[in-house]
């Protein structure tokens, strides 16, 4: 098992656990996140936790799962299937870490359309609601 899977074997403990301690630990200081609602990407930890935070409140976690796992070198590809009410969303996190087993980038992609619409509007209400 390169170092890659054991990066990843703690983001899905993590994950699991529903820890917020997880994304402190392992998102680094200089992480980009690249929503897919969002023109921008969003620089820095502080930031890019709030989007990962506000993903996990606006996808059904509960029924949220990676299909399919592709590493090479320190890049990651985690293909999932999960709902947004009853939208179904397939998308990918496309994850590359560093040396020290920190998140460097983080971007997610999803479809279909009608999901990525449902996204745009639960994804609003969960960062209004971290952001309160």
């Amino acid at each position: 098992m390169n170092k890659t899977h054991s990066y990843l074997k703690k983001w899905h403990e993590g994950l699991n656990s529903n820890d917020p301690k997880l994304l402190d630990e392992i998102l680094d200081e200089s992480c980009v996140f690249t929503s897919p609602i969002v023109f921008k990407p969003i620089e820095g930890k502080e930031m890019s936790k709030i989007y990962l935070m506000g993903a996990g409140q606006t996808f059904d976690m509960d029924r949220f799962e990676y299909v399919r796992e592709l590493v090479d070198g320190l890049d990651s590809v985690l293909e999932f299937e999960t709902y947004i009410g009853d939208i179904s969303v397939n998308g990918v996190d496309i994850i590359r870490w560093n040396d020290e087993g920190k998140i460097i980038d983080f971007k997610v992609m999803i479809r279909p359309l009608q999901a990525i619409g449902a996204l745009q509007k639960k994804m609003s209400e969960a960062l209004d609601n971290l952001s309160k």
